[in-house]
C-alpha cells in the first residue's frame, strides 16, 4: 500500500530532525568529557532510555510474548554488538572530535550493513553497493592518512568498531520477530547489560551525585537518543527507506558543524574531503532506488 503523499514532507522532516539528534551525541558526549567512562556512561544513558521507553510502550501495549525459543539467538547478537557500540564511539568523539567520529562511524554503519547483510541476511551484495563500499573506504583512507600520528589510529578505529557493531545489532534487531516498539526496547536492554559488564570489567568511572551537571548532561543525552530514535522509526514509515537512508546523511553534516561551531575543531582539507566521498559513496544505494520513483519522497 502506497504512504499518502501529504505524509511525505512530515516524513522528511522527521528524518532531519532524527539526523540531527543523532549528530547532537556528540555534544554531550564532549560535555561529559572524562567524568565517565564511555561504558558507564552508556549503560546509564540506556538505563534512562528504558525509563522513557517502557512507560510510553506500556501506554500503547506495544509489549507482547517474548517467545525466547525463536529469539534467543538475535538477542544474545544484540548484546554482543552491544558490547563495542557505545563506549568505542564515546573514546572516539572524545580524541578524534565530533566531525571526524561521526563521519568515520557512519561510514562503517553503511560498510557494515552491507557486509553483514550479505552474510548474514542473505541480502544481495549490488554493483551500486560495490562502488559504495570502494568510495567508503577511500573516504576512510583521506580521514586516516593525515591522522597516522597522536589520536588517529586509535580513536578513528573506535569509531570504525563501533559502526561495524551497530550494523551487526542491526542486522539482528531487524531479523528479531518482534514489533518496531518492543525490538527497539530489547536493543536498549542489551544496551544496558553489554556496557553494565564492560564498566565492570574495564572499572567503572563515574561522578557523585552531587556533580549534577554531568548527570543532567546523561539525562539530556537520554532524551536526545528518545528523540533520534523515535523521528526515525516515525519518518521512516511515512517515507520510502532510499530518501530516508539520503536524508540520514545529515547526519554527517550536522556532526561536522557542532564540531567547528561549538567546540572549534578544525578538519583538515583531506579529512573533509573524506567525509564527502563517505556522503557520496553511502548515497549510493540509495539514489538508485530514489530515481526509480522519479524523485517522490513515498
Amino acid at each position: 500500500m502506497r504512504k499518502p503523499r501529504l505524509n511525505a514532507p512530515l516524513g522528511a522532516s522527521l528524518i532531519v530532525v532524527s539526523s540531527l539528534f543523532y549528530a547532537s551525541y556528540g555534544i554531550w558526549t564532549t560535555l561529559l568529557g572524562d567524568t565517565f567512562n564511555g561504558f558507564t556512561a552508556s549503560a546509564f544513558r540506556s538505563a534512562f532510555v528504558l525509563i522513557i521507553l517502557i512507560p510510553i510502550a506500556m501506554f500503547y501495549r506495544a509489549f507482547e510474548p517474548l517467545r525466547l525459543k525463536a529469539n534467543w539467538l538475535y538477542i544474545v547478537a544484540m548484546f554482543a554488538g552491544s558490547l563495542f557500540t557505545w563506549g568505542p564511539l564515546y573514546y572516539a568523539i572524545l580524541h578524534a572530535g565530533i566531525g571526524l567520529s561521526t563521519a568515520v562511524n557512519y561510514a562503517s554503519i553503511v560498510l557494515g550493513m552491507f557486509l553483514f547483510g550479505w552474510l548474514l541476511a542473505g541480502e544481495r551484495f549490488t554493483r551500486d553497493k560495490a562502488i559504495s563500499a570502494t568510495l567508503g573506504t577511500i573516504g576512510l583512507i583521506c580521514i586516516f592518512a593525515p591522522s597516522v600520528t597522536g589520536f588517529g589510529w586509535l580513536a578513528l578505529g573506535a569509531a570504525i568498531l563501533s559502526g561495524l557493531s551497530v550494523a551487526w545489532s542491526g542486522i539482528f534487531a531487524k531479523r528479531v520477530e518482534y514489533n518496531a516498539t518492543q525490538s527497539t526496547i530489547v536493543l536498549w536492554a542489551a544496551s544496558v547489560v553489554a556496557n553494565a559488564v564492560m564498566a565492570i570489567i574495564l572499572g567503572a568511572k563515574y561522578p557523585p551525585v552531587e556533580q549534577y551537571s554531568a548527570w543532567i548532561y546523561l539525562i539530556i543525552f537520554a532524551v536526545a537518543s528518545v528523540i533520534a530514535s523515535w523521528s526515525f522509526v516515525k519518518g521512516l514509515k511515512m517515507i520510502d527507506a532510499g530518501a530516508a537512508g539520503v536524508l540520514g546523511l545529515l547526519e554527517i553534516v550536522f556532526g561536522l558543524l557542532f564540531g567547528i561551531v561549538f567546540f572549534h575543531e578544525k578538519p583538515g582539507i583531506l579529512a573533509l574531503v573524506g567525509a564527502a566521498v563517505i556522503i557520496i559513496s553511502a548515497a549510493i544505494p540509495y539514489v538508485k532506488d530514489f530515481n526509480l520513483k522519479r524523485g517522490t519522497l513515498d
